[in-house]
């Protein structure tokens, strides 16, 4: 697994290596390392979607690179893995306008950099899980992490990922049981069901998805589902 580190630091750099090495040793694992001492190197490497997972220190050269160069992954590699790790929590906020998976405070103990890696295998476990669906006449495999919302017209389901929308011909009853046993999917409208990782913003009557789309709340269960949003963001933190 390729793991990028962005950081001016060498202490610092070399004392993450460490930490990611020895977390390797233990699980069995194998890392390749790759050290970015400015965001112009990272954001120009030519194998960028590579790597798995991107560690970046949000000061580089003083000023906050690391927010720059976090919006730019999201453009070149939406998928990517973004762990802050700085030393101040003041852009704690700034960094899940960015879809910062974590935020670590230097300097970081080895529990805190496992349990940080723990929580990242997992996810990347949880988009190699597909669901399958047929969409014409043939079945086709759908990453769950692919999924931004889904609706239904028509008798057909309408997949929107961020690849492209799959249309299927099936009961909404049934396709959802495909997909509400994910914590990360929620049943927030007649017939929609959002992945609440892709959400943007959750307004007062409706989500702001990622792609610029919003899905209304059901007015009926507006507190279940607004409650069910807030806790399931908490538990991300």
């Amino acid at each position: 697994m390729k793991i990028a580190i962005l950081e001016d630091n060498t202490t610092d750099v070399e004392f993450l290596s460490d930490m990611l090495q020895k977390y390797a040793k233990t699980h069995q694992l194998s890392f390749d390392i790759v050290h970015f001492f400015t965001e112009e190197e990272l954001l120009a490497c030519d194998g960028l979607k590579e790597f798995k997972i991107f560690f970046l220190d949000i000061f580089i050269d003083g000023v906050d690179k690391g927010l720059f160069a976090a919006r730019s992954l999201r453009e070149k590699h939406p998928d990517a893995l973004v762990v802050f790790w700085t030393v101040s929590s003041d852009y704690a906020i700034e960094s899940y306008r960015v879809r910062a998976f974590d935020y670590l405070l230097k300097p970081c103990t080895l529990e805190q950099i496992e349990e940080t890696m723990d929580l990242c295998l997992k996810r990347i476990e949880l988009k190699k899980q597909t669901i399958q669906v047929k969409e014409s006449r043939l079945y086709i495999d759908i990453p769950l992490d692919n999924i931004i919302y889904t609706d239904y017209h028509n008798h057909y389901i309408h997949i929107h990922t961020n690849v492209r929308t799959v249309k299927s011909y099936m009961r909404f009853s049934d396709f959802s049981k495909l997909l509400l046993i994910y914590p990360q999917f929620l049943h927030c409208y007649r017939n929609c069901i959002i992945n609440m990782n892709y959400v943007k913003q959750m307004k007062e009557n409706d989500f702001l998805m990622e792609n610029g789309d919003c899905i209304p709340i059901s007015r009926k269960d507006k507190p279940q589902i607004r409650q069910t949003f807030a806790d399931y963001e908490f538990q991300k933190l």
